[in-house]
């Protein structure tokens, strides 16, 4: 079963009835107060016998006497106390529920993201290629925040806001029917324009944050294009662009403030009409001495219906301000599920391991293996037939966008073949789980990718039980322990995001090095010699041929010289390999091999 948003928040369930009930305790209180003043009012100014003034005057009564020969003081100094005290014991239960509701929150936001995160390293080249890497990025970081957001809402006030607005309607019968009618009818028209507004608003949410994932990945383009755009002078351009796309932002945020700006207009006015009305019906009552409604209100009463009414005007505007959020993280919901409901194409449930492997056999097997990236799409590579043995060396080249890297995405299992069978240590790849399989292999890229932190930090990824002699084993291999050395704190040398505080051949080396240290029985050197130059790329493949000789090699390279030594060579050409063979076999019978080779001697290369 695929996992979803709403299971990681009921994780918490327990916490969405205990917080609710805390805050309902503090909520009674708040209904409670202005009935307090109204029978505090009524024993000392009148003689009113209600059952509101009957049952709360009763119990401030039961207090006894306080204050002798006062009994207006008396009542009013006992009731204040009453109501001191309510107003700590609510305070107090406020406290306690939004401890709870930060805590589950907090909970909440964090398993999320953990799973988020855990979905996007699972993804495979293809998925994240479809859903983007900036747009998972925004449901990591902002769509998340927003869902933690809503929980935090709804437990501190999800609850207390309808029960404010229904005890207040409820107050309003007990005091006065007909004028309790006044609050029956206002109330549906209030939760009606907030429902219109909020149905309206909620499909803009999803164009709003669709908007924000456009402008993550312009600001992301031009942040690692940077060097780019300024060698073509496209800085104004650039901006140009910027500020449309930030405008066109701001114009769907604007639009929706705008339509979301209507309800508290509204909602005061309708409250303020009621509220009109109230007071003109009491104060005609009191002047005239005669009933508007058949009967005298008391002062008291108006007062009380006055204090409901601004609850439920203060309640209904918390209540249009929960209802955005909630919108918001809603919407946000549905993005964070679509996220979490990919699979990979990448199955990762084989757990076979060959440990009956011989060194004779065939240690990697192409068998008319064919790729395309998309379904019904055109073939990245076509028919590909190859065998390399254990400990021998497999040189790739070919022009860009022959498939040279393909091939190598294969290997690793970052995809898989669209048809033909792909043969590791005589088992079909997809037999073996990605762990065990990726155990095996060191993998170099074309893009050396540094991470934050120290050059230790960055081999420890490779092996968490790599020793220092081991570290610097792998640095001399790959010709990166002299300009390492000479750093002052030696391994503790901090890398700055991506490495760029290295040259691009130094990055290259750290890479390599960090591959070694994982004793791999398969190395890929996908095109990772690119900034070296001739004598130290050379030397470099030297030192791993010397250190490790049993290492199965793939080399893939734009330069001749860098797999010439190699057992077997593949020439790529349109996603096909037009011919294989050794170096020397290949300058006899492939054309295009011969015509690289010598391109590349004239040059020096």
């Amino acid at each position: 079963m695929k996992l979803k948003t709403k299971d990681i928040i009921k994780k918490s369930w327990p916490y969405f009835i205990i917080g609710p009930a805390v805050k309902m305790i503090e909520a009674i209180f708040d209904l409670l107060i202005p009935l307090f003043m109204k029978a505090i009012i009524d024993l000392c100014f009148s003689s009113s016998n209600d059952i509101v003034t009957n049952s709360l005057g009763s119990f401030i009564k039961s207090f006894g006497t306080w204050i002798p020969n006062n009994p207006e003081l008396n009542y009013s100094i006992i009731g204040g106390f009453i109501i001191l005290i309510m107003g700590i014991t609510g305070f107090c239960t406020t406290m306690v529920c939004q401890y709870i509701a930060a805590k589950t929150a907090t909970a909440v936001g964090t398993e999320l993201r953990d799973n988020l995160y855990q979905k996007i390293l699972s993804l495979s080249k293809k998925e994240r290629e479809m859903m983007t890497e900036n747009k998972m990025l925004t449901i990591l970081n902002s769509d998340s925040y927003q869902v933690q957001q809503g929980v935090l809402f709804f437990i501190r006030l999800g609850i207390r806001a309808p029960f404010i607005i229904l005890g207040s309607l409820v107050i309003s019968f007990i005091l006065d029917y007909q004028i309790g009618l006044i609050f029956l009818a206002i109330i549906p028209i209030i939760l009606t324009i907030v429902f219109l507004v909020m149905m309206k608003s909620s499909k803009k949410y999803l164009e709003i944050q669709s908007k924000l994932d456009v402008l993550s990945n312009k600001t992301s383009d031009n942040i690692a294009g940077t060097r780019v755009v300024r060698a073509f002078n496209r800085q104004e351009y650039e901006e140009k662009s910027f500020k449309s796309h930030t405008a066109s932002y701001q114009k769907e945020a604007i639009r929706v403030g705008r339509l979301n700006s209507l309800i508290n207009p509204l909602t005061f006015a309708i409250v303020a009409i009621a509220t009109i009305a109230v007071v003109f019906i009491g104060g005609f009552s009191m002047n005239a001495g005669v009933s508007f409604f058949g009967y005298q209100l008391l002062p008291s009463t108006i007062i009380t219906l006055v204090s409901y009414l601004t609850q439920i005007f203060q309640t209904l505007v918390l209540l249009t301000n929960l209802i955005q959020i909630f919108t918001k993280s809603l919407v946000s919901m549905k993005r964070c599920d679509q996220l979490l409901q990919l699979e990979s194409s990448i199955k990762c449930d084989g757990t076979y391991i060959n440990k009956n492997y011989l060194f004779k056999q065939p240690y990697l097997v192409f068998n008319h293996v064919y790729l395309s990236y998309k379904e019904n799409g055109n073939y990245a590579l076509t028919d590909l037939n190859f065998t390399l043995n254990k400990g021998e060396s497999l040189g790739i080249i070919g022009p860009t966008g022959s498939g040279k890297s393909s091939i190598i995405k294969l290997i690793e299992r970052f995809l898989d073949a669209t048809e033909g069978t792909l043969l590791y240590k005589g088992q079909d790849i997809k037999n073996y789980s990605l762990k065990d399989l990726r155990k095996e292999i060191g993998y170099v890229p074309q893009k050396a990718n540094l991470f934050k932190g120290t050059i230790l930090s960055n081999f420890k990824m490779a092996d968490d039980e790599a020793s220092n002699q081991e570290i610097e084993k792998a640095l001399k291999i790959a010709k990166a322990h002299d300009f390492v050395k000479a750093y002052n704190d030696y391994l503790q040398h901090e890398v700055e995001e991506k490495g760029m505080n290295f040259s691009g051949g130094q990055r290259q080396r750290l890479t390599i090095a960090r591959a070694l240290i994982r004793k791999p029985e398969l190395l890929i050197l996908d095109d990772s010699t690119s900034a070296l130059d001739l004598l130290t790329d050379k030397e470099v493949r030297n030192n791993i041929s010397k250190s490790y000789p049993n290492l199965t090699k793939i080399i893939v390279s734009q330069r001749v010289s860098t797999i010439s030594d190699c057992d077997l060579i593949l020439v790529l050409e349109g996603g096909k390999i037009i011919a294989q063979g050794k170096h020397d076999e290949l300058l006899k019978t492939c054309k295009t091999y011969e015509e690289t080779y010598l391109s590349q001697a004239k040059r020096g290369d």
